[in-house]
């Protein structure tokens, strides 16, 4: 748009500069033309004064041969020649100043003669002779000044209908400008204006309805510096779709652990009544082995649900925690015992294998240690369900001095996690195993992040997974190390 406003205003620009040029141009081409009819106006009126000079000077000549009489005060124009002189003012060619120059000493002999014929008495013959010279040389002047006046008359009304003719179209053309100029320079101001507040407009419209709760509204045919800023607003709209979705989620499942909260709480009393009864039968009655391995069954499943209620109560309802400085790597050598001693891991023909590049000088952490031992250890027996036999867990630690940050990582041969399921599993409630109940990494997760830190999943090549755990280290401690 910026773009846009600058070419609009360029045009404007132009269009006044155009403009004043012309009307400048005009007005001196006009003057110019003006004054060369002047001139052209003069010349005639100079030829038409000599023609009747000529003509006067003839008269006289004839009257006073026919009367035998001499005109003493009477003598011829003397302004003649200087007057023909005017012309070569103006008329500046070749063959202009010849002729002029002709003329000129024309006018001179004729000047000459009849001043000879004005004072001398008429009646002798050199006066006869000079009159008849003077006469004739009069009626010649007189044709040529004719055919000059006739010409210059001509040429006069010709350029003078010309002149006329353009100033018509100089006019026309100013009174357009002065008429037409405004409505161009309104309608390129709409166009530049309209230009402006369309988007702003499309963009108040997308606000109206994103302010409506319509989430799905987006700003479509932008473009230049608004496209950014309906780009930016789009990315706006969706990125709060999808907060507000995830805070709908987040309510969903607040809602939910509060009620599975306070329902496992009412459920856990009637069970614990149910396995004592069944216990007490068992241990009291005289009953079949085949009744007798039903109860232990069912004694098996409510067992199983005491734990899933401890799991979900757990997560529901976290307990504080109980910060103090931690050896992460006294941790997870405790966890690895526990984990050594996993069914799963330790049965078989081929029993799994944990690996320990523990780094001996980690600094301590702040935090809660029993808490971790949770994250540490789901993050174990979730390795160990999924490493097969003979497989391996490599667990590893070191410091980020740059990041003043701890990091441990646990990576198993096992089968991997796909991508698209690597941000479902720490979702509640989302597990992959048949008995399991969804809540260890969801725990985890929340345990880490409380701690200020963050846990990360990835390929284990060639096969397996990684997880790893970054948590804030003691900066004194790190400093100290490094």
């Amino acid at each position: 748009m910026k773009k846009k406003i600058i070419f609009g205003l360029s045009i404007f620009a132009l269009m006044f500069f155009l403009g004043g040029i012309y009307i400048v141009t005009t007005a001196e081409t006009t003057n110019y033309e003006l004054h060369q009819l002047s001139q052209l106006h003069n010349a005639t009126v100079i030829r038409k004064d000599l023609l009747a000079i000529i003509r006067q000077n003839q008269f006289n000549i004839m009257l006073r041969r026919a009367y035998f009489i001499a005109d003493p005060e009477t003598s011829s124009d003397k302004s003649l020649p200087e007057t023909v002189k005017k012309c070569l003012a103006c008329h500046q060619s070749s063959s202009s100043m010849e002729t002029i120059n002709s003329l000129l000493n024309q006018l001179e002999m004729y000047q000459a003669l009849t001043r000879y014929t004005n004072a001398a008495l008429p009646g002798s013959a050199r006066w006869e002779s000079r009159a008849r010279a003077a006469l004739q040389l009069g009626n010649d002047l007189v044709r040529q000044m004719e055919d000059l006046v006739k010409t210059t008359t001509a040429n006069l009304q010709t350029q003078e209908h010309e002149i006329l003719r353009k100033m018509d179209e100089r006019k026309n053309i100013l009174f357009m400008l002065v008429t037409v100029g405004p409505f161009f320079a309104f309608g390129l101001a709409l166009i530049l204006i309209r230009g402006l507040t369309s988007p702003i407009k499309s963009l108040l419209a997308a606000t109206r309805n994103l302010r409506e709760g319509d989430l799905d509204y987006r700003v479509r045919g932008l473009r230049d510096e608004f496209g950014e800023l309906a780009d930016s607003f789009n990315e706006m709209a969706e990125s709060l779709k999808e907060q507000i979705q995830e805070m709908q989620r987040t309510e969903q499942l607040r809602v939910c652990g509060e009620m599975a909260a306070g329902l496992a709480h009412e459920i856990r009393n009637p069970l614990a009544g149910m396995k004592i009864s069944i216990e007490l039968l068992l241990a009291e009655l005289n009953i079949e082995e085949r009744d007798r391995d039903v109860l232990v069954k069912v004694i098996e499943q409510i067992r199983h649900i005491e734990l899933l209620m401890k799991d979900l109560l757990n997560y529901a309802r976290p307990m504080t925690a109980q910060r103090v400085n931690v050896n992460v790597n006294k941790l997870l050598r405790n966890t690895v015992y526990f984990i050594e001693k996993h069914p799963s891991f330790v049965s078989g023909s081929q029993p799994g294998r944990i690996i320990e590049e523990l780094d001996d000088n980690l600094p301590e952490i702040f935090g809660d240690p029993q808490q971790l031992q949770q994250v540490f250890l789901n993050l174990f027996l979730n390795a160990a369900d999924a490493t097969p036999a003979g497989g391996k867990i490599t667990i590893k630690t070191w410091c980020e001095e740059e990041r003043k940050r701890v990091a441990i990582e646990l990576r198993d041969t096992g089968k991997g996690i796909p991508c698209e399921l690597r941000q479902k599993i720490f979702q509640p409630f989302y597990t992959t195993k048949g008995k399991g109940t969804g809540l260890g990494l969801a725990v985890s997760k929340r345990i880490v992040e409380e701690h200020g830190g963050r846990i990360e999943v990835a390929d284990n090549i060639p096969a397996g997974a990684v997880f790893t755990v970054y948590l804030p280290g003691n900066a004194d401690e790190i400093r100290a190390v490094a």
